[in-house]
């Protein structure tokens, strides 16, 4: 027992004491909720979504409590009696079946109570009794009748949020009620005709919701008495219509309205509808500043219509409607709203639609067959270059998206205006051209999901201010890449966030963004990038370069020093590579090593990854272990590498050596030989290779000389009239010595060879040999012009092997050193020489 009441007293104290403001992840009371600390004080309490079939026990300093989306199906009496803390209680979404004023004692302090879908269906009339300080109150869609049980709600409620059945329920004075929620939307309504009685229960009310409530007819006088309604919602009423529409703002002048909301109070597959002056005529003395006519099917209005709306007026919702172009227009420009949403045009059909049967019939239409509107005065067209966009003076945020217009942005002529955001996304304006002059105030434009491939080099110098610009889910992809001078963005220096995902851009050019020197963020994922060939590194105050979902294998040193560069100036500075076919190889190890070591914040590391040389994905998360792993794979490869390349190096020298040599001679024939050409064509001294200038060349060496000038000169040139080159008469002194040889040789009908050993062992007479035998083979079309004179005996033994083929297969004589000899030896050379 004595435990017991320590425990008492301990949980007693801890509750009671002040708590420092923290989140705990189950209160100490009960494991299954979570508590949170509001104040000093009090504790803040979560049990929704617990499965719980009975209410807890909860200590005495919580102020709020959210029981929803269990299956209490009943409070026990008296269970709240020392909670007199609590402010506010959640019982929505749970199996509430019966109400009774003792489930309720105890709850003072009660500011808020939510028991909405529930199963409510039986109560006391005095049910609400101990809530004397309620001020909301939320128990829609239950199954139960509060008029039934003239049930009386505290005169503190403030906020009723009710399901509603005017044929059935009384709606009781509440003398200080300000808002009465009883949409169908979100609950049970049925009010067939709104009458002048049907709300004076609430005299005092500020925000009126009945939409969605089958309103067939409005009365004159429904709300004239309501002075303080400022916000009055009567949408998805389709049966009203906007003749109905029309008795509702003959009561608004009497109001102090602010927001009017009608949104869909035309039939979906009616005929389109014409907004007329008498509609908004009563508008004009009230001080509206929203107005909501989304899906109505609107397509014009009447002249001088949209001028009724007061001056005060500052926002207009009018999506999904099916506006054309007219004259009203251009009645715009009067009005001084600040917001326009006009998007989704021409979709308010869905599927599965049920239309409303409704009771009256459709006024709007004179008793008369409605027709299409055909309205061909109105309808404005420029056949001019320059045409004009109406704009009101002070509007500062247009929305047109989704309205899937297929046009060409031209050139526009805008009138004077001070728009800041313009959201275009959506639609279908496949070529931006422009420019259109001007909006200087833009800050904010988005033009994604066009389907553009084009767009002109001055079609920005409509918006030279503008900070966010949104261009994804295009085709730029075919235009920018070609923009290598940096000109489409040049109009627009002030840029800090563009997006260009998704535009199958292949390549932006290294000017691209040369004047975008204050972006923040790029974002170019979901394209055909494989490296950053644009230049960043003049941004001083990037943030963040998205390019996941590309084609990059690696970045590239060039595209690496950029990066670093950037981070240097602004070291918040971060990447995303995620989602790009990275390698992770010896050729690319040079960036993994740059992953490893760099600073720089790469953005979904853990969704990056590379593929290595055997096809297997390795996560970056770490890429240092990726690094460590790939150098000692490309360690040994690199070795391999070496070794390969120098081998084949060596091959190639050898290969490439061995052919040279083996046709040396032939080299050094055509060196030659080109060298003469070009001297003599110099000198203007060409001849016909055909002609020869002597009869034969004679080759010998010098120590044979004795032989060649006194016995071999007399006898064939003075006696057989023979015309002989011999070097020390006819070489050409001053010319290299090999170009004379070969000059001689090409130059002489034969060629007389002197073999002696003193023959082959001159370099030069060795020279003279290859040189006639390389002229006999490419140049005489292999004609023997060689003729060999052996002046000595020798054996086949001391004659190379290239003489020896030579004496082999052409003439050659002996020179015999005896008087008979001699006359034979002297008329076989006159003979040989003369052919």
């Amino acid at each position: 027992m004595a435990n017991t009441l320590l425990i008492f007293f301990l949980t007693s104290f801890v509750l009671m004491m002040p708590v420092s403001v923290q989140t705990k992840p189950a209160c100490f009371f009960n494991q299954i909720c979570r508590c949170k600390t509001s104040n000093k004080r009090h504790v803040d309490v979560d049990c929704s979504h617990a499965n719980l079939t009975k209410i807890p026990y909860l200590p005495r300093n919580v102020s709020s409590v959210d029981l929803s989306y269990n299956n209490i199906s009943d409070i026990p009496e008296y269970h709240f009696e020392d909670n007199n803390a609590l402010s506010e209680i959640n019982l929505s979404q749970n199996k509430l079946h019966f109400l009774k004023k003792e489930m309720f004692y105890g709850l003072s302090s009660v500011l808020k109570l939510q028991m909405n879908n529930n199963n409510i269906a039986k109560t006391t009339k005095d049910v609400f009794l101990y809530l004397r300080t309620l001020s909301y109150l939320d128990v829609k869609r239950n199954n139960i009748s509060w008029s039934n049980y003239n049930v009386t709600f505290p005169h503190s409620l403030l906020t009723l949020k009710i399901d509603y059945n005017s044929s059935q329920d009384i709606i009781h004075e509440m003398p200080h009620l300000e808002t009465l929620d009883v949409p169908g939307l979100s609950g049970h309504c049925y009010i067939h005709t709104v009458k002048a009685d049907t709300l004076r229960a609430v005299p005092t009310i500020h925000a009126l919701d009945i939409s969605a409530c089958k309103v067939n007819n409005m009365y004159n006088g429904s709300f004239s008495f309501m002075r303080n309604l400022s916000s009055l919602d009567i949408s998805f009423n389709t049966c009203l219509r906007f003749d109905g529409l029309e008795n509702v703002t003959v009561d608004l002048p009497f109001t102090s309205i602010k927001i009017l909301k009608f949104n869909k109070i035309h039939k979906t597959f009616q005929m389109n509808t014409k907004v007329l002056k008498r509609h908004f005529y009563h508008l004009r003395y009230t001080n509206l500043q929203e107005m909501h006519g989304d899906s109505n099917r609107i397509q014009l209005f009447e002249d001088g219509a949209i001028q009724q709306l007061p001056f005060s007026i500052r926002k207009i919702f009018m999506s999904d409607n099916e506006f054309s172009y007219g004259q009203y227009l251009f009645e715009l420009i009067t009005l001084h709203i600040e917001f326009v949403n006009a998007s989704f045009l021409f979709s308010s059909r869905r599927n599965n639609e049920h239309e409303e049967m409704c009771e009256r019939p459709d006024e709007s239409c004179c008793n008369q067959v409605c027709k299409p509107i055909h309205t061909p005065d109105e309808l404005f067209r420029y056949n001019t270059s320059w045409r004009v966009l109406p704009i009101p003076r002070k509007l500062k945020k247009a929305l047109y998206k989704e309205c899937f217009l297929r046009y060409e942005i031209p050139k526009f002529s805008v009138a004077e205006n001070i728009v800041e955001y313009i959201d275009l996304s959506y639609n279908i304006f496949y070529s931006w051209i422009g420019p259109l002059l001007t909006f200087d105030h833009v800050q904010y434009l988005d033009l994604s999901n066009n389907i553009c491939s084009n767009v002109s080099k001055v079609f920005f110098q409509s918006v030279p201010n503008v900070i966010t610009l949104l261009l994804q889910n295009n085709l730029l992809g075919f235009v920018l890449p070609d923009d290598t001078e940096g000109e489409i963005m040049q109009h627009v220096p002030a840029l800090q966030t563009i997006n260009l995902a998704d535009n199958r851009i292949p390549s932006l050019s290294y000017a691209f963004f040369k004047s975008q020197a204050n972006l923040k963020y790029i974002k170019l994922a979901g394209n055909m990038i494989d490296n950053i060939t644009f230049q960043i590194n003049h941004m001083k105050q990037l943030s963040n370069l998205d390019l996941s979902n590309n084609r990059i294998s690696n970045l590239d040193e060039h595209s690496r020093f950029q990066l670093e560069k950037v981070y240097k100036v602004n070291n918040n500075f971060s990447i995303d590579i995620s989602g790009n076919p990275l390698k992770c190889s010896c050729d690319t190890i040079d960036f993994i090593k740059w992953m490893s070591t760099t600073k720089i914040r790469i953005h979904n590391k853990h969704k990056t990854s590379c593929l290595t040389s055997h096809g297997n994905s390795e996560s970056l998360l770490k890429p240092n272990r990726v690094f460590e792993k790939l150098s000692k794979e490309c360690l040994s490869y690199s070795s391999l590498i070496v070794g390969t390349v120098a081998s084949l190096v060596v091959f190639l020298f050898i290969l490439i050596w061995g052919i040279c040599y083996r046709n040396r001679w032939r080299l050094r024939y055509m060196y030659y030989m080109v060298k003469n050409k070009y001297q003599v064509q110099n000198k203007g001294n060409y001849n016909n290779d055909s002609q020869y200038e002597y009869d034969a060349f004679v080759s010998y060496d010098n120590n044979d000389r004795f032989f060649v000038h006194d016995k071999l000169l007399p006898c064939l040139e003075r006696e057989a009239e023979l015309k002989l080159c011999i070097h020390k008469r006819d070489f050409l002194p001053g010319n290299d010595i090999a170009a004379n040889i070969t000059s001689a040789i090409h130059n002489s009908r034969k060629v007389v060879i002197m073999m002696s050993h003193n023959y082959l062992d001159s370099y030069w007479c060795m020279f003279e040999y290859n040189m006639a035998k390389v002229e006999s083979i490419y140049s005489r079309n292999k004609e023997n012009i060689l003729f060999l004179v052996f002046l000595e005996q020798m054996s086949p033994r001391d004659l190379p092997m290239m003489v020896l083929e030579l004496v082999q297969s052409s003439s050659y004589i002996e020179y015999p050193n005896d008087e008979f000899g001699d006359t034979v030896f002297w008329n076989k050379l006159k003979e040989v020489l003369s052919q």
